[in-house]
């Protein structure tokens, strides 16, 4: 009947993927012990893992008041409204995070990567070096600002950054940004090639349509060259 005990439990769970015998070490440390924000805040990274992305907003809100967690609930808040789609208030809960923060690398990364598909380049570009300088082998970071440089169409600048993303921690999202930096410095073979692994991967993410988008308009700009 120990919270911290059943806490620790649900974690172990948690990092296995036992994503339902979690929730049940969850709710126990937190019925052994109502005042218990930390079980709060797991429960709500178990709900944001779910999917169930208005039960981690029900319980993170209370949280941002309550001593001692409401930097880590405002981060997570954040990452719950970037799920929901809701990238004006996710937005502004990372702002938050980094003002009492300033050195908080998801904050900073995610924030970067927000507002250059805000298109705000300019000052994403700001969050996304301060990242890499932070965490320099943070793959994540370097998707961002390669994505930053992509924004500001800084293309060739792009490249690498993407490339080594690609190379050290390969996703169908980072595909789809290589694709289409690759396509846009007028490597028509490699993008193609990019995407295609990318469509295999992953068909529905936003970016697919958007990388599609972008081979369509080189094709017919390599064309209208060849006339």
């Amino acid at each position: 009947q120990s919270a911290a005990l059943l806490q620790f439990l649900g974690s172990l769970y948690m990092g296995n993927g036992q994503l339902d015998r979690a929730r049940e070490a969850f709710l126990a440390a937190k019925n052994a012990n109502p005042k218990a924000t930390a079980v709060d805040l797991r429960l709500a990274q178990l709900d944001l893992a779910q999917d169930r992305l208005g039960e981690a907003k029900a319980t993170l809100t209370p949280l941002l008041t309550a001593e001692g967690v409401s930097s880590a609930a405002q981060l997570l808040l954040a990452e719950v409204e970037d799920h929901s789609g809701n990238s004006a208030a996710a937005i502004a809960n990372y702002r938050k995070v980094l003002a009492n923060d300033s050195k908080n690398v998801m904050a900073l990364n995610n924030l970067a990567y927000l507002l250059s598909n805000e298109m705000q380049p300019d000052e994403a570009m700001g969050y996304a070096q301060q990242a890499k300088e932070l965490a320099p082998g943070n793959m994540t970071v370097e998707d961002t600002l390669g994505w930053v440089y992509y924004r500001k169409g800084l293309y060739s600048s792009a490249v690498p950054h993407l490339e080594a993303a690609v190379a050290k921690a390969p996703s169908a999202r980072r595909k789809y940004h290589l694709a289409m930096a690759y396509l846009k410095v007028g490597d028509l073979q490699r993008g193609a090639t990019i995407l295609e692994q990318a469509v295999m991967m992953a068909p529905k993410l936003p970016e697919a349509q958007e990388a599609r988008q972008v081979l369509t308009e080189s094709n017919s700009a390599a064309k209208g060259n060849s006339r």
